[in-house]
């Protein structure tokens, strides 16, 4: 897609639209609007997968999770919730048993809150095909307060990466990777629906923001 004599002004526009599609993906998670975060994912996943069920997993569902949850339905406590279930059972509950909200999941520590964003990195594979963007994600920490015994808040900031892919003539959400670990990064998990062989064997070209000359 890309000539060797001519990727960059080629690759920074494409950089540019991939970084607008990232600020309406995080903007979705950060005002917990799932129509949104669905719209933005794979067609594929989207066949498979509802809006109901992206929510009720907080943003971290892979496509084939009940086949994978029926094989090893063997294993004590695996549970494939129906869609009906799902639907019904919107909101979680909190440990007092009251209706909590569900939110998108960006740490495995529910005291993490993030509030914005900045770009770091983003590297398009060189046939336009593949794209990975790399964020800074930024808010407040807090201490569980059960444990510290006081309330102690302080400011944070975590990487995170999304996966893309170009189908149709649009980026979409191909990949999945965990929510940020508070002590260290998100690793790869769950292949939505693309093989990650393809992706180990692609060269990627980087640009940071400079390159893409933004305002």
């Amino acid at each position: 897609m890309y000539a060797k004599n001519g990727i960059r002004p080629q690759l920074i526009e494409e950089a540019k639209i991939l970084f607008d599609r990232e600020k309406q993906l995080l903007k979705a998670r950060i005002n917990v609007d799932w129509d949104k975060q669905h719209s933005l994912q794979h067609p594929d996943f989207r066949k498979k997968i509802s809006v109901e069920e992206l929510q009720y997993f907080e943003g971290f569902v892979g496509s084939d999770y009940r086949e994978k949850t029926k094989q090893n339905s063997h294993i004590s406590g695996s549970f494939v919730p129906s869609l009906d279930y799902i639907k019904k059972n919107q909101y979680k509950k909190d440990p007092l048993g009251f209706p909590v909200k569900r939110r998108y999941k960006w740490s495995n520590d529910s005291y993490l809150t993030i509030k914005s964003y900045s770009l770091e990195k983003i590297s398009i594979s060189k046939d336009g095909k593949y794209a990975k963007v790399n964020m800074m994600l930024k808010g407040r920490q807090r201490l569980n307060p059960a444990i510290v015994r006081a309330d102690i808040e302080f400011a944070a900031q975590y990487p995170k990466t999304d996966y893309w892919e170009k189908i149709n003539g649009n980026w979409v959400i191909t990949l999945l990777s965990t929510p940020v670990n508070t002590s260290g990064t998100g690793i790869l998990k769950f292949l939505v629906p693309n093989n990650k062989k393809s992706w180990e064997k692609t060269e990627f070209v980087d640009l940071n923001p400079a390159d893409l000359k933004l305002p």
